[in-house]
């Protein structure tokens, strides 16, 4: 039996987990403790902080694993590509990774080969942050350089405003720095690329449904993306660019980007697939299974992705707006039975204490529907995740 280590055992690695579980694999696990659902699903659990490196690199050789994977965040990367890189696995190496993971290291590397990305500078006091952004000019996004799911990233629009999101950062970073960037004015997007070996053998963009400043967090995606037949190439030619700039290999890669006019920006890319709900946006959308491609994709096949088109789709993440004890959930039946109903997921249970929402682990579901084109899948979505209530007390 073929075993894999999936590194988190979060929301967003269960469906992992699963796919690993029926392809016949033996599924190692690391996290650290925790109420996290995918312990429980592991052939294997292993408590080891996925940020330890030497410990993951230990535990892959003691059990000769044949493939290391994860999905929806950054900070297993490094990790990971050490994995990779010990046991010659295919995947993203260490340096890739890490460049992938540090929002920094993966800025300069954008710079140095002329892909498209916003302005910015590093810092390392509040005192450098304003200078920042004094030179760059106002509105700013400050970033923690090596969080994800959005944690530690502020848009500023004034300079009185600048020492909170600087605070806001280092509460979500490990390292010394800070990144001041400038806000780009566009239509906010994203693609899933997927990579065999080095080379990039398809782009799916999609649309993003974020909040409102300052925090900007995704809350949903859709498919298809609402662009032209040029612009769309345009994304797939930076996409490709960019991918290559930072070396990501055998993955499917999460890009996220911003179109300025017809031009399309990065503002990052991570070696893994995105979250919220993205790959199942994908599963619908082509007709297969993006986890089981990517699982194959880290074993070292050359998997075909699906070809058939399915309808338009969009998801939406189910959250709560305070925090406190879930009493009860309560799904209309006209909601549960919808003809264009794709998936409705509910996360928590009575009795589990539930944060009001601030980044995408903070989701106590999702819902997925159909409809003619994104647009009204989008609408559709809003109006049905609307009508379920989640009483707290």
């Amino acid at each position: 039996m073929q075993k894999i280590l999936i590194l988190g055992a979060g929301i967003y690695q269960v469906p992992l987990i699963k796919a690993a579980k029926a392809m016949g694999l033996k599924t190692i696990v690391v996290s650290v403790e925790g109420p996290y659902p995918g312990i429980e699903l592991a052939d294997e659990f292993f408590p080891i902080n996925t940020t330890d490196v030497p410990a993951v690199t230990k535990l892959a050789a003691d059990h000769s694993v044949d493939a290391v994977i994860t999905t929806g965040t950054d900070v297993s990367m490094p990790a990971l590509g050490a994995v990779v890189d010990q046991l010659g696995l295919p995947g993203t190496g260490y340096e890739a990774a890490l460049t992938s993971m540090d929002k920094v290291l993966m800025k300069q590397a954008l710079y140095a080969t002329g892909v498209k990305t916003a302005e910015f500078q590093v810092v390392y006091s509040k005192k450098e942050a304003l200078a920042a952004a004094s030179k760059i000019g106002l509105p700013v996004m400050v970033k923690a350089v090596d969080s994800s799911g959005s944690r530690g990233i502020t848009r500023v629009t004034s300079f009185e405003l600048l020492p909170d999101a600087w605070e806001q950062a280092k509460a979500n970073t490990r390292s010394d720095a800070v990144l001041v960037e400038k806000w780009l004015d566009g239509t906010e997007f994203g693609a899933q690329a997927f990579v065999q070996g080095s080379r990039v053998v398809r782009v799916l963009p999609h649309n993003d449904t974020v909040t409102p400043p300052p925090n900007c967090t995704p809350i949903g995606h859709s498919v298809p993306v609402r662009f032209s037949d040029e612009q769309i190439k345009r994304v797939e030619e930076t996409v490709i660019n960019a991918i290559k700039a930072l070396g990501i290999r055998d993955t499917v890669s999460n890009v996220d980007l911003m179109l300025v006019g017809d031009v399309p920006y990065v503002i990052e890319l991570g070696a893994r697939m995105g979250a919220t709900c993205l790959p199942e946006n994908i599963c619908h959308y082509v007709g297969g299974d993006i986890y089981e491609y990517q699982i194959n994709t880290a074993l070292g096949n050359r998997p075909e992705i699906p070809n058939g088109y399915s309808t338009a789709n969009a998801a939406l993440l189910l959250f709560s707006r305070t925090a406190g004890e879930l009493q009860e959930v309560i799904v209309p039946e006209e909601v549960e039975l919808h003809k264009d109903l794709l998936e409705l997921v509910i996360d928590v249970k009575p009795g589990q204490k539930v944060d009001a929402f601030k980044v995408g682990p903070d989701r106590l579901g999702h819902i997925i529907v159909a409809a003619e084109n994104a647009e009204l899948a989008e609408a559709k979505a809003m109006k049905l995740a609307a009508k379920i209530q989640f009483k707290l007390r």
